[in-house]
Order: structure tokens, then C-alpha cells, then sequence
């Protein structure tokens, strides 16, 4: 029994970390109409890795994807609109403040030295206004959204010193939200 229980401990401790981590996902969407905006937070989106490299200066990039699909019940469905912007990290250690670049809001600025109000701003997307042509009254859409971390991208050498960069990367699965217009 002994033997047992230190070999499931040993297990545990061999298990790196970033499965043991929380994926990130979309949560607290929130869907407005007209014009059709939507609003939503990346739950987990920096690990340890993560808030490591960007205290150490590295820019760091989130990138969203918005797709809206009109549902057909026999044809496939349709894409009506696809939307991507980024949110963009650098820190500036000379003024001790974070500079988050906001895409979806015409390159806006925002600056701030409180590392968890940085952390907000980059996991938040609020307002974001998705424009397509004309929705069909009575028909079946879905909305669909994704965040990626942007890959760090070093010169050729850089990457086999830093090889542990390709750890800072997450992707969230596909969130679905379904709607009549």
C-alpha cells in the first residue's frame, strides 16, 4: 500500500504543470442589439509563464476571432462576417507601467501600473460592435468566438536559447452562441 501511494505521488509530481493548469475559455459573453455588439472576458488566460514574460518586457499579443454564421437546416451554413483585432501588451520598466494596445477600439491606449488591472484589460472585450450587411428577421445565427495567444516570434538563434517561449502560447476553443434575429 505504501509502495502505492508514493508511486501515485511520484506520478502527480511528474505531471507538468501546464496540464494541470486551467485552460482558458470565453466567458461572461453578453450579445446586444442593434447594432449587434458583444461583450466578453477570457477566464485564465495568463499562466505563470504568461505574467513572467510580460513583467520581463516581452510584448505580448492576445488575438480574437468573431465569426457569425447564418443556419441553414439543409444548405450549409453561411458565413456572414468575420472579425479579428488583437490586444497588445509591452511593459515599460524606465515609467513601471503597462501600455495595452486596444485593436477593436482604433489602436486605443491604455496605461496603467497595476499589474491585475492590465490583466483585465487584455482578457476584456467590451463593446465590440460586429457589422454585418443585413440579418435576416426570423432566421438562426450563430455567433462564434476564439482567443490565441499571439506566438513569440525571436530571430533564428534567439528561439534554441528561449526555447521555452513556445509555452506561452493558448488557444480557447470555439464559444457558441446561437440567436434569431
Amino acid at each position: 500500500m505504501k509502495k502505492l501511494i508514493l508511486v501515485l505521488v511520484f506520478a502527480l509530481w511528474c505531471i507538468p504543470a501546464s496540464i494541470l493548469a486551467e485552460t482558458p475559455l470565453i466567458t461572461g459573453l453578453e450579445v446586444s442589439r442593434p447594432p449587434l455588439t458583444v461583450s466578453f472576458k477570457v477566464k485564465d488566460a495568463f499562466s505563470k509563464n504568461i505574467e513572467e514574460a510580460v513583467r520581463s518586457g516581452l510584448p505580448t499579443s492576445f488575438n480574437f476571432i468573431i465569426e457569425l454564421r447564418k443556419v441553414n437546416r439543409f444548405l450549409p451554413d453561411e458565413k456572414v462576417g468575420r472579425w479579428e483585432f488583437r490586444h497588445t501588451v509591452r511593459y515599460d520598466s524606465l515609467r513601471n507601467e503597462y501600455e495595452v494596445v486596444l485593436d477593436e477600439k482604433g489602436e486605443k491606449t491604455v496605461r496603467t501600473r497595476d499589474f491585475d488591472e492590465m490583466k483585465e484589460v487584455m482578457a476584456a472585450c467590451s463593446g465590440v460592435t460586429v457589422a454585418p450587411a443585413h440579418l435576416i428577421p426570423g432566421s438562426l445565427y450563430e455567433l462564434r468566438i476564439k482567443a490565441a495567444m499571439d506566438p513569440v516570434e525571436l530571430p533564428f538563434l534567439l528561439n534554441y536559447i528561449f526555447f521555452f517561449l513556445e509555452f506561452l502560447n493558448f488557444e480557447t476553443d470555439w464559444h457558441v452562441h446561437a440567436f434569431t434575429a
